[in-house]
């Protein structure tokens, strides 16, 4: 996918003296990249450079310089031919990552076996640059990033599902912490998974908790002591403890 989309847009920009890129290459560039994150060196033609100090052989002797940067300028996703408008229905404001997104997801599910306790939560990827999608939450270790929810399994942490938030543009109308349970467990549902989910406060709503027992799924949340809609048991248990503190 990664071949046939650089391939295309590299032809879409007209460059002649572009060749063809391989599958090798791609996986040659990938390896370059994680390379690079590990050994930083203050700019991408110090690993080139001739001096001793900074030249770096493993990636020198891979691709030359200018193919790399080359790979770098046209590689791609996803056709931009086929982008819809910004004032589409259909506009993705992650459009250019999306075939990869749904690509990993699939994966995840598919090489590993539903355990009988998941969690579902939110997390964060630590993004410093200008992007419409960064998200600010003081709260968190990382304060400024990509919010990614996230469907994963309890002991190990093993991450089976995920989502990056996109902002206002998603549907919101069951609010947006339900919508988000049930779209990580929509695949479970299809599967019969007879198992628990557990989340915090955010995602709870009396609701939610009774769509996903009537589709086979037990579920465990924390809950506000303030929402309105609580059941009238939690609401008289919570009257009774008080009574007690207050007789103390």
């Amino acid at each position: 996918m990664i071949v046939t989309q650089t391939n295309l847009y590299a032809s879409q920009c007209n460059d002649q003296n572009c060749e063809q890129v391989s599958a090798t290459e791609i996986k040659a560039l990938l390896g370059m990249i994680i390379q690079m994150g590990i050994h930083k060196l203050p700019c991408i033609e110090d690993y080139w450079s001739s001096v001793p100090l900074l030249h770096f052989v493993e990636i020198a002797e891979t691709m030359t310089l200018k193919r790399f940067q080359k790979l770098m300028k046209y590689l791609h996703l996803n056709d931009n031919a086929n982008m819809p408008n910004r004032n589409d229905d259909n506009y993705d404001k992650l459009y250019k990552i999306r075939p990869l997104l749904d690509y990993i997801n699939v994966k995840y599910q598919t090489n590993a076996k539903n355990t009988h306790s998941q969690s579902i939560d939110e997390c964060m990827i630590k993004f410093k640059g200008r992007s419409t999608l960064k998200q600010y939450m003081p709260t968190k270790p990382i304060k400024r990033g990509f919010k990614v929810w996230a469907r994963a399994v309890s002991h190990s942490g093993y991450l089976y599902q995920f989502q990056v938030y996109a902002g206002k543009t998603e549907n919101v109308e069951t609010g947006l912490g339900s919508n988000v349970v049930m779209t990580l467990c929509q695949s479970l549902i299809n599967e019969t998974y007879m198992g628990h989910v557990a989340f915090d406060n955010f995602f709870y709503s009396p609701a939610l908790l009774q769509t996903l027992y009537n589709n086979g799924i037990y579920a465990t949340a924390t809950v506000r002591n303030d929402l309105q809609d609580m059941p009238l048991i939690v609401k008289s248990l919570k009257r009774m403890v008080i009574k007690k503190l207050m007789k103390r």
